[in-house]
């Protein structure tokens, strides 16, 4: 058997081995075929689908089925990233790119869901949305500003 680690995904925890192209997940395999350009076939019994990819250091942001993810090598653990569904109100870059786009200010009255920043990160733009309802705070997202994968963009307070 290849490399065993346990990841933690939103509070279970998982059993992850990976032999060659196949990983298997609490016993069930996935195979992984490299595309290209970051981009990642995974195969499983639901069927195919494309991720994309890419590495920081010890962290590897994917994006699969327009929800981002980040694998720490460092705490063997995985999390949905901060820009889905965050409780702490934080909206944070999904992994390293560019600022395209700023909807808000500092101030602003926001909805759950409502858009707020779009970023460019592996040649795709992200819209990244406000966690809940309430106001902008410390924004440091700019047009044209590079953030680092894991930054606090802005802030949406209750």
């Amino acid at each position: 058997m290849g490399s065993l680690v346990n990841l933690n995904d939103r509070g279970r925890v998982r059993s992850v081995s990976l032999e060659g192209d196949t990983v298997t997940v609490d016993g069930k395999s996935i195979h992984v075929e490299t595309l290209g350009d970051g981009r990642v076939r995974v195969t499983d019994a639901s069927g195919s689908h494309v991720a994309w990819a890419t590495g920081e250091g010890k962290r590897v942001f994917v994006t699969l089925d327009g929800r981002d993810y980040v694998f720490d090598a460092g705490s063997r653990g995985a999390r949905r990233s901060q820009t889905h569904e965050s409780a702490s109100g934080d909206v944070a870059m999904p992994m390293p790119g560019l600022v395209i786009s700023v909807s808000v200010k500092d101030g602003d009255r926001v909805h759950k869901g409502q858009p707020l920043v779009v970023v460019e990160a592996m040649k795709m733009e992200h819209t990244l949305r406000a966690p809940r309802d309430g106001v902008v705070r410390r924004l440091t997202a700019g047009p044209d500003k590079r953030f680092e994968g894991g930054a606090i963009l802005l802030e949406v307070e209750s």
